[in-house]
């Protein structure tokens, strides 16, 4: 079941901008930077996806900023995808992804794509919340100890 709010992400045009002003301004610190294609296609339903995502980080918080080479934003509107510009999505850290991600399909919630391993024990699922938004769910497992 899902435990705790994890990120905000944004989609932004001008991804320097952004990193300077939550660094200069907030003064978050980026913890985190990488490009994804593959990945982030099967992860969103998107084939040919190129974007850049940086983390920005100041205590538990996490602003993940998404820079979209491919698909191109569009301004909010009800059919809402990731890589639209602005809040692209509310991420949520949960225990059992699987009996999660049945209990939100048993209660007709709607997912972009399929759930998708982004890296050995990192489960991910982007779906629709009530107002279109994009919202995640996230499960990350440890490895096992030696």
């Amino acid at each position: 079941m899902i435990v705790r709010a994890d990120h905000v992400a944004l989609s932004v045009e001008d991804i320097d901008h952004a990193i300077a002003f939550y660094r200069d301004v907030i003064g978050m610190e980026q913890v985190f930077d990488r490009e994804y294609g593959e990945t982030m296609a099967r992860l969103i339903g998107v084939e040919g996806t190129r974007v850049r995502i940086v983390h920005m980080k100041l205590g538990d918080a996490i602003v993940e900023l998404f820079d979209y080479h491919y698909p191109q934003g569009r301004e909010p509107r009800p059919d809402r995808v990731q890589s639209d510009f602005g809040l692209t999505h509310i991420g949520f850290i949960v225990e059992d992804f699987w009996a999660t991600y049945q209990h939100l399909v048993d209660h007709g919630v709607t997912f972009l794509a399929d759930p998708v391993e982004v890296r050995p024990g990192v489960h991910v699922a982007y779906f629709h919340g009530a107002e279109y938004e994009v919202c995640e769910i996230r499960e990350i497992v440890p490895p096992p100890q030696a």
